[in-house]
């Protein structure tokens, strides 16, 4: 079993990564930067960056979501002064939206943490070709 510099299994690290994102997006950094700069195995500078992605990639898909609704409220204020029609996300469907995204988000940092822990990653082409291509 590898162990990092802190002395701790290098599963275990990039398990607390997954679990760290799913927690608090500033530990997980945090964490990931530590990886990135002093750590020198190459599995876990990957997961570090894997982490992020993934926590980058859903904040931008959660944020496109919330656009939605300021869209309807341009076009409110467009057509307002023609029609006193309000345009609204019907049944708040944007915000059930965002809810999945971060039900979605976590699931898939935990299943991941529990899949470091042996070593083990979830494959995803998007992000392996993004990891390889700039690591």
């Amino acid at each position: 079993m590898q162990k990092t510099k802190l002395g701790i299994s290098v599963g275990l690290v990039g398990a607390a990564l997954y679990f760290l994102g799913a927690l608090s997006i500033i530990p997980a950094f945090l964490l990931a930067g530590y990886v990135l700069l002093m750590e020198d195995n190459e599995w876990l500078k990957k997961t570090a960056v894997k982490m992020v992605i993934m926590i980058i990639v859903f904040n931008i898909l959660y944020l496109a979501v919330g656009m939605v609704q300021n869209v309807f409220d341009s076009l409110d204020i467009i057509f307002g002064w023609i029609t006193p029609f309000r345009i609204e996300v019907p049944l708040n469907l944007d915000q059930l939206a965002r809810i999945v995204l971060v039900i979605l988000r976590d699931l898939i940092l935990i299943i991941s943490g529990f899949n470091a822990l042996t070593m083990g990653t979830i494959k995803s082409k998007f992000m392996d070709n993004i990891i390889n291509k700039h690591m």
